[in-house]
């Protein structure tokens, strides 16, 4: 049996990846034991690049990054010239990953996190479907992996579910796309998560765990038996980042855009570390579960 590699998302700790935050990160990463971060990109012209490289260097934590749309640089939008300015955004976060010395660039590129008030239009998606097939070329050339989070319907209209993304990335035909699952995200959406997971195990490249109310794991109604067990059993051995998020720490915008109202921890490190062996725990006992069906 393997362990995945496991992540801390940098939202645990701060939502300003400047030196002090990113160094907080790291060091938290590095203390409790975990192989990487998430770095979110929330401007791939001014995030500090070589800053991220050299810090994952000096603590010898991996690094992935994570890439939302914006209203005015949106893929899914009916304006080509919108949808254009969305396209550049994910090329220069593609070349930014590069840079951080990181290979997975994931998040909802596609769209921004919004809820809209209309259905993308086919125009709108066949469109995204030859961007992604242009990002996928440059993705390749760069060494560089994108993965589609599918987001619910109140941040997203776009990639709602596991199975659309897997659609979307069949379009694109390319390997450098893959489905990035989250589990708070399909815990709103999918009718059967061990069923969709199984369904997408050919393209799942990344996985987010965050609980049902985005608190402590194990404190939510989310059933982490079967979704670690439909891991081990899709033979998923890829990269799983623990996200979680206190409004306070956030702050009014962050906490705002994704309707985060009450502080369920007030102590990073500790939901952290909790989390990292609550996760270590629960992939030990699915892929020994896995072991003993296959013997």
């Amino acid at each position: 049996m393997t362990m995945n590699k496991l992540g801390l998302h940098m939202l645990v700790h701060t939502p300003e990846w400047n030196e002090a935050g990113a160094r907080r990160v790291f060091q938290s990463a590095a203390k409790i034991g975990y192989d990487f971060v998430e770095v979110l990109i929330f401007d791939p012209h001014t995030v500090d690049v070589p800053m991220t490289a050299r810090l994952s260097k000096e603590y010898g934590i991996g690094v992935a990054t994570g890439l939302c749309g914006k209203l005015s640089a949106d893929l899914s939008n009916p304006d080509p010239v919108v949808a254009r300015r969305g396209e550049e955004w994910v090329a220069q976060a593609i070349r930014v990953t590069r840079d951080m010395g990181a290979t997975m660039l994931g998040g909802p590129s596609f769209s921004a996190v919004h809820r809209y008030g209309l259905a993308p239009s086919e125009h709108a998606r066949e469109r995204a479907v030859e961007a992604y097939r242009r990002l996928a070329k440059q993705a390749e050339a760069a060494g560089v992996r994108i993965g589609l989070e599918a987001l619910n319907r109140y941040e997203s209209n776009f990639i709602n579910t596991v199975d659309q993304a897997a659609d979307f990335c069949r379009k694109v035909g390319s390997d450098a796309l893959f489905v990035h699952g989250d589990m708070f995200h399909m815990n709103i959406e999918e009718g059967d998560i061990p069923a969709a997971l199984l369904r997408v195990k050919d393209l799942l490249g990344y996985v987010h765990v965050a609980e049902s109310h985005r608190g402590y794991l194990g404190t939510g109604n989310t059933d982490w038996a079967a979704f670690f067990g439909a891991l081990a059993r899709a033979g998923y051995d890829g990269p799983i980042t623990f996200e979680s998020f206190s409004p306070s720490l956030l702050g009014p915008d962050l906490a705002g855009l994704i309707a985060l109202w009450r502080d369920h921890w007030t102590d990073p490190d500790d939901v952290a570390a909790k989390a990292l062996s609550f996760m270590r725990e629960h992939i030990r006992a699915a892929n020994a579960a896995a072991v003993a069906v296959a013997a």
